[in-house]
């Protein structure tokens, strides 16, 4: 399973259809040069080693990879046109909603390269671009040296309440969305589930919690059940980006979420290069921009369902005969392997898988 992009549509109502988010290196390699223009300062005051003119005092705006979008809105309200200061008004929403970082205050400049043409935001996929980032956040959180976790957790959290019930909040059912809301607007307001209270064993409760989940427990087309008919680009195989990062989309390994039996899935494609050690901030992954054209040729790069699979029948996580023994082959069935009895768990959960 994994997040999918009529996932992202139905939780957010953001487009899924679009230009994809790339941009060259050449653009990418200076995105302070935006901010200036936005701004209307130079690199010497964008940097605080000059001041502002009218601000009062220094400030560290750009630093270390990261922009302070709230106070240079603050700024242009005042010092700004109706165009910067929408500018910059939509590159602090986007920056602490749907590409958050660990900086706390800061957003991403790169963000910026999507809003220098106002009349344009509305042709990029944002959905893809929001998933192509969480993509590489929860990549980096899964390494033994994170030590949190970045992007777009509305969209994480929310698609972990519709496809697993038994982690939605205690003693309340969400009410139902209209054709054009938000399904994560079902949750606005609603604490986390509180099981554990204790920090200390938390995180082994749910990771017990996980292992102990069966097909049964998960539902796995919560939106339609065929998303795919409302939302064709989810069928879309190939690479999703967003400015730098660049994340390979695969459906046919997501079968079940769309109504089909799973079937052995085709090797996936292979990075031009992958880095990706204990600590975070080494983790890299390189697609070349060759890959980018799959996006804009969707009848030859996208899984042609009917022909592939079949709708399920008898129940709706139903697999072909030979995929279990290839999944508990090649996946991580557990989380937790802390005593001796974890092969025989692997082999009971296959059974319930297929019963």
């Amino acid at each position: 399973m994994t997040i999918l992009l009529h996932d992202v549509q139905y939780l957010l109502q953001i487009p899924v259809e679009g230009r994809l988010m790339s941009r060259t290196s050449e653009q990418l390699d200076h995105p302070e040069v935006g901010l200036c223009a936005l701004l209307g300062m130079n690199s010497e005051q964008l940097s605080g080693r000059s001041e502002v003119p009218g601000f009062g005092s220094k400030g560290k705006w750009y630093d270390k990879g990261g922009f302070l979008a709230d106070m240079a809105s603050r700024y242009l309200q005042v010092n700004g046109t109706h165009v910067t200061e929408a500018q910059s008004y939509l590159l602090l929403m986007l920056g602490s909603t749907l590409f958050v970082d660990k900086s706390r205050d800061r957003v991403r400049p790169v963000v910026n390269l999507f809003l220098d043409e106002l009349e344009e935001i509305d042709q990029y996929s944002w959905a893809s671009g929001t998933l192509a980032w969480l993509y590489r956040c929860l990549g980096q959180a899964s390494r033994a040296g994170a030590r949190g976790v970045a992007g777009c957790l509305t969209l994480l959290q929310c698609w972990i309440y519709e496809y697993f019930p038994g982690f939605r909040p205690s003693h309340f059912e969400p009410p139902v969305v209209g054709p054009d809301e938000a399904w994560a607007s079902r949750w606005i307001g609603q604490p986390a589930t509180g099981s554990v209270a204790d920090p200390s064993v938390r995180l082994a409760f749910y990771r017990r919690a996980i292992d102990s989940l069966t097909p049964a427990d998960v539902f796995w087309t919560p939106f339609d059940q065929r998303p795919h008919l409302e939302v064709r680009r989810s069928l879309y195989t190939g690479v999703i980006r967003f400015a730098d990062i660049g994340e390979f989309y695969d459906p046919a390994r997501c079968l079940r979420q769309f109504g089909y039996r799973q079937m052995i899935p085709p090797p996936p494609s292979r990075p031009q290069r992958a880095d990706r050690p204990e600590a975070p901030g080494g983790y890299v992954i390189r697609i070349p921009e060759s890959f980018d054209a799959a996006w804009d040729a969707l009848l030859s790069h996208m899984v042609h369902i009917d022909m592939y699979s079949q709708p399920w029948r008898t129940y709706p996580y139903e697999t072909t005969a030979d995929y279990l023994d290839w999944f508990v082959t090649h996946s991580h069935c557990r989380v937790l392997r802390d005593d001796g009895d974890a092969d025989r768990l692997v082999d009971s959960a296959a059974v319930r898988f297929d019963h």
